[in-house]
């Protein structure tokens, strides 16, 4: 398995072991059998604006009603910026030992990073067309003053995981991100990982 299908598989897993915990905000935190979980992946697929609202609403009330542990979780993701390696290894480490836990259910988003594997493999340039939509749609929510650039405070407030990142991203260093330096970064950080499976 290479790196690339590695890390989709792990995506997976993770919102599984999110929802196992009862964590907010992970698709399948909703209760139901796998037919209730594809409805919910097409309906954010449909309308991923409104996904994301829901599961921050969801992640919100939880915080309302678990102020500790929200208040940790929050240290956790500082802490996630400052060694991002660290809590990489960290969150393998919890991914690996929820699968042990629930074996049936980890061979099931296996089998389904898998089959997405398949599909993108017999059509690579729909699997790309998708992911450059879904991207697309992105970069416009973010841009909220609708200028074409992100800026650092654009990005932080709409993905912390962008914001994580933005300084690698802006490869001009103008303190904004163009679509093109974040389509640019992507295509060569796939092929690094490509390269390196």
């Amino acid at each position: 398995m290479n790196i690339r299908s590695g890390m989709i598989s792990l995506m997976f897993l993770t919102a599984s072991a999110m929802a196992a915990e009862g964590m907010p905000g992970g698709p399948g935190h909703a209760m139901g059998g796998p037919e209730s979980h594809a409805a919910a992946r097409e309906a954010c697929k449909a309308d991923p604006e409104k996904c994301r609202q829901e599961r921050q609403a969801k992640r919100d009330a939880w915080c309302a009603q678990n102020p500790e542990k929200c208040k940790e979780m929050k240290a956790r993701a500082e802490q996630c910026k400052a060694d991002p390696e660290k809590c990489r290894k960290e969150r393998q480490a919890k991914r690996d030992e929820w699968c042990k836990q629930n074996p049936e259910k980890c061979k099931e988003m296996k089998a389904r990073a898998e089959q997405r594997r398949a599909q993108c493999k017999a059509d690579p340039a729909k699997c790309e067309q998708e992911r450059k939509a879904r991207m697309e749609e992105r970069f416009k929510k973010a841009d909220s003053d609708g200028n074409g650039l992100l800026s650092r405070q654009e990005a932080a407030s709409r993905s912390p995981r962008l914001a994580r990142h933005f300084d690698r991203l802006d490869a001009n260093g103008d303190g904004q991100l163009s679509r093109e330096e974040m389509m640019t970064t992507r295509k060569g950080h796939r092929g690094h990982r490509h390269h390196s499976a």
